[in-house]
Order: C-alpha cells, then sequence, then structure tokens
C-alpha cells in the first residue's frame, strides 16, 4: 500500500497511535521545509456534532496546524433545498424584515420551498471530488499579516515573540493607553482594530482585555500568494475550503443545521458549536465582516455583508460549507487585514 493510500482518512481512522506517528515523521521529514521548526506535535481527538477524527496538532514556525488526512472521494456541495434542514422556523411570519436589494422579487422570503431554491442557488453544486492529505493553519490570519502573540491592554503584558514586538510596543501603548482629558476619557473607547501598514496590525480578542498583534505588509492577492509559496505553504482551493470546514458531511453547516440561536434553551449550545474548532481542530470566524481568500482569486468564502436581513437562513447562509460567494476580487487590490483572512496548507502530493 502506497503513502496516499494510508493517509486517506478511510484508513487513516483505523490505524493506532504508533503507526500514526510513524506517517506523521515520514511527511515532516519529506514535505515540511526542513528549516521550519516543528514543535509540540500532540495527538488529539477532535469532534463535531457526531464526526469524529483523531489526528496530529502541531506548531510549525510558532504557528499552530493540524494534519488532515485525504480523501478520495469526498462528496461536496448542496443542491437539497431545504429537505432534511431544520429551517421551518426560518421563514418569517411577519413582514419586518429587509430584503436585500439583489435578492428582491428574486424568492418567496415566507414559502420555505422558495428559501430552499435560495439555499440551492447560494451553494456550490454536488459534486464528489479527491482531497488530498495536508497540513492547516489552525486559525485563519487577517490578511498581509503574520503572529506574533496577545498583549494585555491592562497589565501591558506580552506573550509571543518578543524580539519582533519591542520594536512596536511604544507605538501600540501609545495608541491604546493615550493621554486624554477627563472630557475625553468619558467617551473613549478601546479600538477594535488599529493598522499601521506595513509595521502591525493589532485586534482585539472577543470578551477579553487583549489584542492579538501581528506584524503587517501591505499585499495584493497576488505578492501574498507569492510570498505564501515562498515559504512552502499553499493557499487552499474551494473544493479543500469546502472539506477541512464542513468534513464533506451532508450537513449544510458544520455544526448540524441547526439556526435556533435565540431560543433561551438551544441557543446557547447552537452557538458554542459555531465558535468552537470543527470535526478537523480548525477555527472559522462567525463574525460575517471578512472574507477568507482561496487559491483563486475569483472564490472567496465567508463573507463581509454588515446587515442582517432578520431571516436565520440568509442571515447565516455565508457561514455554510458550501456557500458560493459572488463577490470576487481583483489580483491588485491592496487587503485590508480588516477586510480579507488567508489560511496556510502544506499539501501532501506525490
Amino acid at each position: 500500500m502506497n503513502l496516499l493510500d494510508q493517509l486517506d482518512w478511510s484508513y487513516w481512522k483505523r490505524l493506532n497511535p504508533r503507526e500514526k506517528r510513524t506517517l506523521l515523521s515520514q511527511l515532516l521529514l519529506h514535505f515540511v521545509n526542513p528549516l521550519m521548526k516543528i514543535s509540540d506535535i500532540e495527538l488529539k481527538d477532535f469532534d463535531l456534532f457526531g464526526i469524529k477524527c483523531q489526528t496530529f496538532q502541531l506548531m510549525i514556525d510558532e504557528e499552530e496546524f493540524v494534519f488532515i488526512p485525504g480523501n478520495k472521494d469526498a462528496i461536496l456541495g448542496w443542491n437539497l433545498g431545504t429537505k432534511g434542514l431544520s429551517l421551518l422556523e426560518t421563514a418569517p411570519s411577519a413582514q419586518e424584515i429587509t430584503i436585500p436589494q439583489e435578492l428582491r422579487g428574486q424568492y418567496n422570503f415566507f414559502d420555505v420551498d422558495s428559501l430552499g431554491e435560495l439555499i440551492n442557488d447560494k451553494t456550490t453544486s454536488l459534486r464528489k471530488v479527491q482531497i488530498p492529505p495536508m497540513f492547516v493553519q489552525r486559525h485563519a490570519l487577517p490578511a498581509g499579516t503574520n503572529y506574533l502573540g496577545v498583549y494585555d491592554s491592562v497589565t501591558g503584558s506580552f506573550s509571543g515573540e518578543a524580539d519582533q514586538f519591542s520594536s512596536y510596543e511604544e507605538e501600540i501603548k501609545e495608541v491604546l493607553s493615550p493621554n486624554l482629558t477627563p472630557e475625553e476619557s468619558m467617551t473613549w473607547s478601546f479600538p477594535k482594530n488599529v493598522l499601521k501598514e506595513d509595521r502591525w496590525y493589532i485586534e482585539m480578542i472577543p470578551h477579553s482585555d487583549s489584542y492579538y498583534v501581528f506584524s503587517h505588509e501591505k499585499h495584493t492577492y497576488t505578492s501574498l500568494r507569492k510570498a505564501i509559496r515562498k515559504k512552502n505553504f499553499d493557499l487552499l482551493t474551494e473544493d479543500q475550503w469546502e472539506y477541512v470546514n464542513g468534513a464533506g458531511s451532508r450537513r449544510l453547516f458544520r455544526w448540524g443545521n441547526d439556526l435556533n440561536v435565540m431560543d433561551p434553551y438551544r441557543g446557547k449550545n447552537v452557538r458554542k458549536m459555531m465558535e468552537q474548532a470543527n470535526m478537523f481542530g480548525l477555527f472559522f470566524e462567525t463574525s460575517m465582516e471578512r472574507f477568507e481568500i482561496t487559491e483563486d482569486p475569483g472564490v472567496l468564502k465567508l463573507t463581509n455583508r454588515k446587515n442582517n436581513v432578520g431571516i436565520p437562513i440568509v442571515d447565516f447562509l455565508p457561514l455554510a460549507s458550501y456557500y458560493s460567494n459572488s463577490t470576487s476580487m481583483l489580483h491588485e487590490e491592496v487587503l485590508s487585514p480588516s477586510d480579507y483572512l488567508y489560511r496556510k496548507a502544506i499539501l501532501i502530493k506525490i
């Protein structure tokens, strides 16, 4: 049996931990740049909505990656409308909704069958594809950035790449601890994010007083992809992105098909599943404020739509594993870290 056959998920999940470690050693030896630092290798069990995967989490040059087994017969896409979805409650009973201009007249938002047409139209077609095994970054990064660490705005402490952070420290402190008059301090609040082009970018960690800190270099899609490849990484294709997001399950969303986030009993659990690591240990942004770029500049995943319509299936559809974006991107557009994300991968191809 060749190496790729052993790395297929159908075979991988039958291996014991010792056999998996042997295969991982071969992959690190032959497919990862020997100049990269490999550390903190752990065999972990990931689980989301009944789909489980035991695989490796590791650090590559101080960034978190996971190994995702390949799948020779992955089924991707959606053509089922609302069949099998618990979406009946998404057909609103009142007129208190704001229908986007581009959707007006196309669908009856008060009819479940018409909502099914909307889902089919806004998702990729059903297809069978071959997905290679790969190492994939756990968290997508803001475009043009490299992760340095975490800065606590209250204590002023930093954990991470201290040498690089030291050259930005005073500038960041001035932004987050400005000298304010008593009147100004009454209205001042911590910024959600701050960019100093070609220097640094900071982004507030939700529900905390801390910030993620990144170095920043201005990039277009073309120059960013070139920089990624120079370090022996790749971006994910649309097929690969959809697979690592939802594992090819016949569910519209990676966490299942439940959108009752406002339900007093189920809502908290649904929101938890939306935001937790998926069945491969990856995290995906749920704010719907940024696109995630792919290997094809014409294909963006997620969305940067700011306004909700008031219909759960319309509002949350961009988080679906198979959501197809109508927005494209120009090769030479400068990528703002507050608008675009990117996720690095090492593809295992023989």
